[in-house]
């Protein structure tokens, strides 16, 4: 079978022809960069996925880490991929030429990272704490601490980690028991244990350079007392590793899924020799952190739509080649021929809901990705709140309910090749088990959905919601115009429509004496409000697909009664009628189930709260 990745026609669809990407390209670049150049870029990412970083994820699957005598070792082709990947500058594209970067819009490294995130899901891991890591310090750190770590971590030469759970605190940050000590020198001594840290060890570069939430000895307890500490593996002396830290890897865990991607638990300070060194100001370390766990919370969004995406393409060339049973219109013709399992309601069905959540979630991460360059460009006070808002809004809508779609359609594309989807033999098993790890990490998705229901909804006493909705009412304008989607505006407007009405509802109540009820609704809330999210995403592509149809007929110098003849013959003509008929499937087919989720969390009763913990 073909191996794809992405559908690189939908990516460019969705970055050229929907986000008009190429419009956000900061001044400088404007001259140097155009749609051509960009899918150069694209291009290279998928060269890459497909040739260097998919083959080193089967031997990261199989031969996984191994944890030898403090060490993680990772298959030879993991260190081959790495390098290949940071000589090539590919963690930074979109960062400032100041800082070693390429100064591409945001929506182009995010299209990127979905390459390689399909590709090697436990590779991007790597990548992507490293970024967050060197983003920090660029933003908090002193100059001495930019010149020590910053440019060998956005140059790769050496790994950053995000290190937060501990034993006793997992969710629960503010029961951090990890301690720092003040030293004369104005350094800090660290003490403590934490586990769960991705890429807390490993053997790809030979420095690791780990960021510490720990509480300065005297500070308050709970999440306002914690600090922010840069500590790295190797203590560093003239911009070179010298001496061991006195951090120690004590193990790994053996996972279902991403098994190239080291999880370990580290010591820091066994001996009483482990320095850090405060990144930001003191009881600051959740505020300085937030912005690591944001563009994780991006990131990891990005890796359950990439997984889907996997999934899907795969589903999908199985399915044209896969022969088993007859046409359902011939069903009691006993020699009517086989025909491939695509042509079945019910494997037709379950691939055209695959389809219309990996384009739909693909959409919304780019969206987000867009959100971020308005806000680089923004050239008023109020053109910056109002993207920096939509983009706190849809932070937890990104993370969650892209990466529950995501483990969604793995599970489907299992499905679709039945037996053969179970076995090893084809990857969508691994999609599954890797994609089960995104509702998890940086933050569970039920804590994006009270996150998403107890606060982002509320905003700005509702200016979050009424930005959200402007955004709405833009495409839904726009759509009005157009007489062959007046349907789907109308189901547009009833969706919106009951939308306001769910976030009345979970409002209310959270801020009721029945905060309890709400947040358990709360995960059906965000399934809810993603659901209407991707209506307005989808008929904002029915409606680009629709013009762009229509200007390539009216270059080929035909009419729509050509379309049934000529689309088998074009693939522009199959993309864009795809695109429509996949659309208008989501809103028509798909969308009638937000009612009964609006139902849902307008529901009473609070027996399950109440009932004792000995009756479950």
């Amino acid at each position: 079978m073909e191996k794809r990745l992405v559908d690189t026609r939908d990516v460019r669809f969705v970055l050229f022809e929907q986000l008009e990407t190429e419009k956000l390209l900061s001044p400088d670049l404007k001259d140097e960069y155009d749609i051509e150049t960009l899918e150069m870029v694209i291009k290279e990412a998928d060269k890459i996925a497909v040739n260097v970083l998919s083959p080193a994820n089967k031997d990261g699957d199989r031969a996984g880490c191994r944890f030898e005598h403090g060490r993680v070792l990772l298959p030879a082709s993991f260190k081959k991929a790495y390098d290949l990947l940071s000589e090539g500058g590919w963690n930074v594209i979109s960062d400032s030429p100041e800082v070693g970067g390429q100064g591409l819009p945001k929506a182009i490294e995010i299209c990127c990272r979905e390459y390689f995130e399909a590709a090697n899901m436990s590779m991007s891991n790597y990548l992507n704490l490293t970024h967050g890591a060197a983003k920090l310090i660029e933003i908090f750190g002193s100059p001495e601490q930019k010149k020590r770590y910053m440019e060998k971590l956005y140059l790769g030469t050496w790994c950053g980690t995000m290190c937060i759970t501990e034993p006793q605190a997992g969710s629960d940050v503010g029961a951090i028991k990890t301690s720092a000590k003040r030293n004369p020198d104005g350094t800090y001594a660290i003490k403590g244990i934490k586990l769960f840290i991705t890429g807390g060890e490993q053997d790809l570069v030979e420095n690791i350079i780990h960021m510490v939430l720990a509480r300065i000895e005297g500070d308050p307890p709970g999440t306002k007392g914690l600090s922010l500490f840069i500590v790295p593996k190797l203590r560093v002396r003239d911009g070179e590793p010298g001496e061991t830290n006195d951090v120690v890897c004590t193990g790994i865990e053996e996972k279902m899924g991403c098994h190239g991607s080291s999880t370990c638990t580290l010591n820091f300070g066994d001996e009483d020799n482990c320095i850090g060194e405060l990144l930001g100001e003191e009881r600051d370390g959740i505020k300085v952190m937030f912005h690591m766990m944001n563009e994780a919370r991006q990131l990891v969004g990005s890796q359950g739509l990439a997984a889907a995406s996997a999934a899907y393409l795969e589903s999908i060339s199985y399915a044209k080649e896969r022969i088993q049973g007859v046409h359902y219109t011939q069903v009691r013709d006993p020699v009517a021929p086989g025909v491939p399992i695509v042509e079945h309601p019910d494997i037709r069905v379950n691939l055209m809901k695959m389809k219309a959540y990996v384009e739909g979630c693909r959409a919304l991460v780019y969206y987000h990705a867009h959100c971020m360059d308005r806000l680089n460009l923004a050239a008023s006070d109020e053109e910056i709140s109002r993207w920096r808002t939509l983009i706190e809004l849809l932070t937890p809508v990104c993370k969650a309910y892209c990466t529950d779609r995501g483990f969604e359609v793995c599970s489907a594309a299992v499905q679709v090749l039945g037996g053969y989807g179970y076995s090893s033999e084809f990857s969508v098993e691994q999609y599954l088990r890797d994609e089960k790890i995104t509702p998890i990490y940086e933050g569970t998705n039920g804590i994006q959905a009270i996150d998403l229901a107890s606060r982002k909804i509320l905003m700005k006493k509702g200016v979050a919601l009424g930005l959200f909705l402007e955004e709405l009412d833009r495409v839904l304008s726009l759509a009005g115009t157009r007489v062959n989607l007046t349907r789907y505006v109308s189901l547009m407007e009833k969706y919106k429509d009951i939308l306001k009405q769910g976030v009345k509802s979970i409002s209310e109540e959270m801020i009721s004496g029945n905060a309890g009820l709400a947040m358990a609704k709360a995960g059906k809330f965000l399934e809810f409000f993603g659901d209407i999210t991707l209506a307005w995403l989808w008929l904002w592509q029915v409606m680009v697909a629709e013009e762009k149809l229509e200007a390539l007929l009216r270059k080929k110098g035909l009419s729509r009664e050509d379309l049934e003849v000529n689309f088998h013959r074009d693939n522009e003509f199959s993309f864009y009628v795809g695109k429509i008929q996949t659309g208008k499937f989501y809103l028509e087919r798909m969308m009638p189930s937000v009612y009964g989720k609006l139902e849902e969390i307008r529901s009473e009763g609070e027996n399950f709260l109440e009932m004792s913990a000995d009756c479950l």
